[in-house]
């Protein structure tokens, strides 16, 4: 099941359709397996107790939007709700139910913990196979392992796709205020932006590991894959997550690796000095963000969801949006033109689920950035700490790109997110549960 699991994960950011048909797979067999192990017995509550009520909550908001009066085409609205959120809550339990620490495990309550060899995430593999110290690993690490192979190859198709065409598309370039640039790249994603969203959680977790990786070599090896992802960020040329990168890069030398300011000071001549003059051109927009027609557009779309907002506190209704837009649109005045979000976060989040909405979101993302920052400060093994400091950057990443765009109304971008919340809540657990390196020894002996 956990095989299972981790290719599950691998198809994030591959391919949606894959990805359904797989949630769908590993949900059903993970039904039958739950169905098989009823046996009574205690199991280890995994999610903390509050987290879990603003989650329910939330959901239940969500399902309660479908009923709203404004909703005219209840049935679409109602699809989408289950399609999209049905795919997160079965991602969130079967990581849960079958990545926890115990999963496939006698008992823990029936007498101590056997888990210092495991524990050991940090060690080396020594006289090992990779397959051996990769099954070895925690659960969590080797889904995050998963995601950066895959990660990988994005990066691959980015690249490629920037120097042998093939991602030109005119609806997402102003080619009046940007006419040197040609290209943009999406490579395994839909669109540039939400391949520049995805860079930011890439970089997230790859910048976490530099912090605390030992070895040389290991982390000049990560250097250049995060300056490939940073080079692939510029190549999306989306200026919204040019500034989260930037926002990312910055606490990162800041809070997590103060060495890595001569990295920073480096990665900015270099980039000064190879950015064409399209790049230029594009920074060079932001003095008159209104000469560019997606700025202006995406101020626009800000002014009508503040004003569905005003009038519909309590929410519009999930994926209803597109069904309100027309009568708020006095920039496109056109009734054919199709909006499907705000290109704002946190007004998607209230114009749909209303204010209550984004206030349970909002406290759910709080307390999960609470649990990063005490694996940051508190974590028992280097791994650890690189998940919630990855975790940190990653929501900073995403706070700053969803002030100019949604990202999550990709379901892919959707479930990524949620997964690595739900990795972070194992980790957690695995760091209640197995004893520290200090304390492996003692629990041998």
């Amino acid at each position: 099941m956990q095989n299972l699991l981790l290719i599950l994960a691998a198809c994030i950011a591959i391919d949606q359709t894959l990805l359904s048909v797989l949630v769908l797979a590993a949900l059903l067999h993970g039904l039958y397996l739950a169905w098989q192990e009823r046996n009574g017995k205690r199991r280890i509550r995994t999610w903390p107790k509050g987290l879990k009520y603003l989650l329910l909550l939330l959901l239940a908001d969500g399902y309660a939007s479908l009923h709203n009066p404004l909703v005219t085409h209840e049935a679409v609205v109602t699809f989408n709700f289950f399609y999209v959120v049905g795919q997160y809550t079965a991602i969130v339990w079967l990581f849960t139910r079958f990545g926890n620490l115990f999963a496939g495990r006698p008992d823990p309550f029936a007498g101590g913990l056997s888990g210092p060899a495991e524990g050991q995430g940090d060690a080396g593999g020594a006289g090992r196979s990779f397959g051996d110290v990769f099954r070895s690993q925690p659960f969590p690490l080797r889904v995050l392992r998963v995601l950066g192979w895959v990660a990988l190859v994005v990066l691959a198709g980015g690249v490629l796709q920037h120097f042998f065409g093939g991602a030109t598309d005119a609806v997402w370039v102003d080619r009046t205020a940007n006419p040197l640039l040609k290209t943009r790249i999406f490579s395994t994603w839909e669109n540039p932006n939400i391949l520049a969203g995805y860079l930011c959680v890439v970089a997230a977790y790859v910048m976490s590991y530099i912090s605390v990786v030992k070895e040389s070599r290991r982390r000049w090896i990560l250097c250049g894959i995060l300056l490939v992802t940073l080079l692939c960020q510029v190549y999306t040329f989306s200026r919204g997550f040019w500034a989260a990168m930037a926002a990312e890069v910055l606490a990162f030398v800041l809070l997590f690796y103060r060495r890595g300011i001569l990295f920073l000071l480096g990665a900015g001549a270099a980039g000064g000095a190879l950015a064409g003059p399209a790049v230029w051109q594009r920074l060079a927009t932001l003095k008159d963000i209104t000469a560019d027609s997606s700025a202006a557009m995406r101020l626009a779309y800000i002014e009508i969801a503040g004003a569905i907002v005003r009038d519909h506190p309590l929410g519009i209704g999930w994926y209803n949006y597109r069904y309100v837009f027309p009568e708020y649109d006095y920039y496109f005045r056109n009734p054919d033109v199709i909006m499907y979000h705000c290109h704002n976060l946190f007004l998607n989040f209230a114009a749909e689920l209303g204010l209550q909405g984004v206030v349970l979101f909002g406290a759910a993302w709080i307390f999960f950035l609470v649990l990063a920052w005490q694996l940051h400060r508190s974590g028992r093994f280097l791994w650890m700490k690189a998940m919630g400091r990855g975790y940190l950057l990653m929501s900073l990443g995403i706070f700053v790109g969803g002030l100019g765009d949604h990202v999550f109304f990709n379901v892919r971008m959707g479930a990524l997110f949620w997964l690595l919340s739900t990795l972070l809540i194992l980790t957690r657990q695995y760091g209640l549960y197995v004893p520290g390196p200090a304390e492996a020894g003692k629990v041998e002996k």
